[in-house]
């Protein structure tokens, strides 16, 4: 059987977009675990995290062409999701940094919705599928034929093919190994000469020089700066945790996704040279408010409090992947046209974290699955 379209990995952005394909279609999702919807709920969160009502695509989404996010986000946005669930009778609410989640609170609400309107929409699911390759046929290197093709192999860990006239990989990230996610597409990207960006964690914790044992566990709201020398690269008022050798929670998150930016900006490469650079040049400034800390912060910091001097130290290196909230790397968007399909392959798109953009925290990275999706989905007859 050759199907009109396979999605690869299950995710939360293989579902908006299997869920709106056409009905007539002959489609298939192939799920390497035998329990497809834990990546989907883990993305979500307990509360059903949906989107935010404030995006600023420059301000709160990172990598280099910006500009192509900026008309993805047009055609499908935050305002557009929120009329999907309230055309379904799922309500929305408004929380804290405008945040939106389900009123409910119970992400199966918003995992039953969809997966209703996916056995609506006729979908075969396969789970147990681990896919291993993916063959175009003919060669659609042959410029003059790339529009006369439309046929891929998917071989699968077993040895079974599937066949597709379209394809979508929407999923494959390798942080998240609680999940068995261990970033297979970087290989299948290369057996397909697609240009992909070098592997990194982000949304992770960053390590210091600085030894904070006696405040592990201790938080507080406060003003951070990321400093290179005497330039402020980035700055925000959060809370913060202090644990060991490193300090985490989202406004440390959202840090180490600006300093993996601004070290490819200044064009620092390698993991070498990044490591040597932040050594020798990044710090972290502490803007700490000593009415408000706890009595531990407050006599850890004690010098500096009573001197009104920076509270500042250096930083060393990003945290584990264990600990990676998203992966940076994968497909260049560039080799993608506006509709997330190949400009090297026609009729194989990519998705969501398959593509080299990651985001801040508070759910900016499910509008993105969003609207990736959309797009995708649009352009498939």
């Amino acid at each position: 059987m050759i199907y009109d379209v396979i999605i690869i990995w299950a995710g939360a952005a293989w579902l908006f977009a299997w869920i709106n394909l056409d009905k007539n279609l002959n489609k298939l999702i192939l799920e390497k675990n035998d329990k497809p919807w834990i990546k989907v709920l883990l993305s979500w969160g307990e509360r059903a995290n949906v989107s935010n009502i404030d995006i600023d695509v420059e301000r709160d989404y990172f990598w280099q062409n910006k500009k192509a996010l900026i008309s993805i986000f047009k055609r499908f946005n935050q305002w557009d999701i929120q009329s999907f669930f309230a055309e379904n009778w799922v309500n929305i609410v408004e929380e804290d940094r405008w945040r939106l989640i389900l009123e409910s609170w119970d992400s199966s609400e918003l995992l039953d919705l969809l997966v209703k309107k996916l056995k609506e929409n006729n979908c075969e699911l396969k789970i147990n599928s681990d896919v291993k390759k993916i063959k175009p046929h003919p060669n659609p290197l042959l410029w003059e034929e790339r529009e006369q093709w439309k046929l891929f192999d998917i071989i699968c860990d077993d040895w079974k093919i599937h066949k597709a006239k379209n394809i979508i990989v929407s999923s494959g990230w390798k942080s998240f190994f609680q999940v068995w996610t261990t970033g297979e597409w970087y290989n299948f990207a290369k057996d397909l000469w697609i240009k992909i960006i070098s592997p990194h964690k982000a949304l992770c914790g960053l390590t210091a020089k600085k030894d904070f044992k006696e405040l592990s566990g201790s938080s507080m709201n406060l003003w951070l700066k990321l400093v290179d020398n005497k330039k402020i690269i980035y700055e925000e008022f959060w809370p913060l945790l202090f644990t060991h050798f490193w300090i985490s929670w989202p406004i440390v998150f959202n840090t180490a996704n600006v300093l993996w930016e601004y070290l490819n900006g200044i064009w620092i490469f390698s993991e070498e040279e990044k490591i040597k650079y932040i050594l020798n040049n990044i710090k972290v400034e502490l803007n700490i408010d000593k009415e408000k800390a706890t009595k531990k912060i407050v006599k850890f910091f004690e010098k500096e409090l009573e001197n009104d001097e920076k509270i500042e130290f250096w930083l060393q290196d990003w945290r584990s992947w264990k600990e990676a909230k998203a992966t940076w790397w994968w497909i260049n968007i560039n080799e993608l046209d506006k509709n997330m399909q190949s400009k090297k392959y026609c009729w194989l798109y990519f998705i969501w974290e398959v593509v080299d953009v990651t985001w801040k925290t508070w759910w900016f990275n499910l509008q993105w699955a969003w609207s990736s999706a959309y797009v995708c989905w649009k352009s498939i007859k």
